[in-house]
């Protein structure tokens, strides 16, 4: 597994875990096994040998999934723009490891044989389970972009025209404006409403894309281009293959002379990207006057 595929899986694999409405539908199904106990363990184990038995068995089953249906959301995202169908993908996958975790757990926990054909009817067991658990997770996350665009308030009314790239003594003002003010960039339904500020600058991160608003930071499993796209009337220009800076995010512009001249953009969050060659007239053409050396 190459660097760049791993840190996506790992970054994926954070943004599942940091939904709280996931951990809710997990207690949940805990919950569910241990006062129903499916497959004998009702009559079989007193409540708390129970409740650490589902617990543990939940975990592990969890994790499997997880990891898998992470590692093919960010595998597959070249591939296919459905991010329903790179998780069933990897639930899919997820049976597998499920169905070995499953028939290890029982035989150490519960004296069951360990052997090829329990480990292959745990993994036709978990098959249609995980499918069923990607469908949960994915309804689960929908859910929450889908609750989240609609505590956000529609601007309505016609486009506003792409304004004119502002000077360095509207930088603040530009950015203090709110982007709901506005024809507001496509780009910010994506985001979480309370990181919906004006736009910074965009920056690839492997298969995503960072983007940073006057009111933080979120990363987004799309390609540049796109993002720009849905910039909108939030004006701006793209600096080098991995930066997007809007007008009002751009601080100033370092001009470094020398036999080989180049230019830095500082932005509006302190940061200085550097603007590659094949851009640096348009740089200059655009914030000229916001140029120092």
């Amino acid at each position: 597994m190459s660097d760049t595929l791993l840190q996506s899986t790992l970054r994926e694999l954070r943004t599942l875990l940091s939904r709280p409405r996931l951990w809710l539908v997990f207690a949940l199904v805990v919950a569910l096994f241990v006062l129903t106990g499916p497959f004998g363990t009702y009559e079989r184990l007193a409540f708390p040998t129970r409740l650490g038995y589902w617990l543990v068995l939940h975990a592990a089953t969890w994790a499997c999934a997880l990891a898998s249906i992470s590692f093919f959301d960010a595998a597959l995202s070249t591939r296919t723009a459905s991010r329903m169908i790179r998780m069933l993908v990897g639930a899919a996958v997820a049976a597998l490891p499920v169905g070995l975790a499953i028939t290890v757990i029982n035989f150490a926990l519960l004296m069951r044989p360990l052997n090829l054909a329990m480990i292959s009817g745990n993994i036709l067991i978990a098959l249609p389970i995980s499918i069923a658990f990607s469908l949960l997770t994915w309804l689960s996350l929908s859910a929450v972009e889908n609750s989240d665009a609609a505590l956000e308030p529609g601007t309505g009314g016609a486009a506003a025209p792409t304004p004119p790239a502002p000077s360095a003594g509207n930088v603040a003002q530009a950015l203090s404006a709110s982007p709901a003010q506005a024809d507001r960039p496509a780009l910010l339904d994506r985001l979480p409403v309370a990181k919906r500020g004006s736009l910074i600058r965009l920056e690839v991160q492997d298969h995503y894309v960072l983007v940073v608003t006057t009111s933080g930071t979120e990363l987004l499993l799309m390609r540049l281009g796109d993002a720009i796209a849905e910039t909108g009337s939030d004006a701006g220009r793209q600096i080098h293959r991995s930066h997007w800076v809007s007008d009002a995010g751009v601080r100033s512009v370092i001009r470094e002379g020398g036999k080989n001249p180049r230019l830095t953009v500082e932005t509006a969050d302190g940061q200085l990207l550097p603007v590659s060659r094949s851009h640096m007239q348009g740089v200059r053409t655009r914030w000229g006057d916001r140029m120092r050396s």
